[in-house]
């Protein structure tokens, strides 16, 4: 079995979850591998790039096998908390906050380390998260890109998967940590890709309020004005081309996201972070 697979099918918040409680997952774990479907992940499979397209089916059949595992042994016991249910807003808000790449230096092409942010249409560019592949490669390589805020100038990865994204509407993201803006990170799974935000505590000094999530991801002002908003893209699919772009050809040369900040705004965060840094890690 591929090693890809189950590195998957062991990072699941839902086995994940189990682990934290105390529940020894090995048994679960193997029982899904036994259950996979050969022919269903050959769906996805890419053979000329010797890679899989995004797909939900790992997720489904580990969702399947805790659930009947939690079913015949601790139906009594266990509950899910908030941190593994779906997140139905910010699937909705991210899927409404979808554009066109903008016009920005590739991953292969940047420079690590402290710069000055980007401006674009009198916003601020206050952190990104990009993956580029490179399928000229064989076998196909890739860069990714982590750039952010910082509190002070210090060499280290600004965008750290730390709190789920629920949080973002509990007004709690982030809440007492030493981060400006937080990220999310769910591969191959029905819930966002990727979810940049800012740290709740500096929203609320910012004075700013969270739209509705049936407009995107953003932040408004007392005049109702978009002063924060999240971005996301998925550009060059291989498959791209004369021929239809099946299941095993959902593959992007280029996807990531970005937040974005009013200038004005942008200077207000200045003034309570100081210190505050612009820094590029590339990986």
């Amino acid at each position: 079995m591929n090693n890809q697979f189950i590195g998957i099918i062991k990072r699941s918040e839902y086995l994940v979850f189990l682990a934290n409680i105390g529940i020894d997952t090995d048994a679960i774990t193997n029982e899904i591998v036994k259950n996979i479907d050969k022919s269903a992940i050959d769906n996805f499979s890419n053979s000329s790039h010797q890679l899989l397209s995004p797909n939900v089916y790992l997720e489904s059949l580990v969702f399947k096998h805790v659930c009947k595992y939690l079913y015949e042994e601790y139906k009594d016991s266990v509950i899910f908390e908030n941190e593994t249910k779906l997140d139905i807003k910010t699937i909705i808000a991210t899927s409404r906050s979808l554009i066109q790449r903008p016009n920005i230096v590739k991953p292969s092409n940047l420079v690590g380390g402290f710069k000055e942010p980007d401006h674009e249409n009198n916003f601020v560019i206050i952190s990104r998260f990009e993956k580029e592949l490179i399928t000229e490669r064989r076998p196909p390589e890739g860069n990714i890109v982590f750039e952010g805020l910082l509190p002070c100038k210090i060499e280290t990865n600004p965008l750290i998967d730390k709190s789920p994204s629920q949080h973002i509407w509990e007004n709690n993201y982030y809440l007492g940590e030493p981060f400006i803006q937080g990220f999310c990170m769910s591969i191959n799974s029905v819930e966002a890709q990727y979810v940049l935000w800012m740290n709740s505590t500096l929203l609320n000094m910012l004075e700013l309020k969270l739209g509705d999530y049936r407009n995107g991801l953003r932040a408004l002002n007392s005049n109702n004005e978009v002063v924060l908003k999240f971005r996301c893209w998925r550009y060059q699919l291989i498959g791209n081309g004369a021929s239809f772009v099946g299941t095993d050809s959902n593959i992007a040369k280029l996807e990531g996201c970005d937040l974005i900040l009013r200038e004005d705004y942008y200077n207000k965060l200045k003034k309570i972070i100081p210190d505050m840094v612009y820094y590029t890690k590339i990986i």
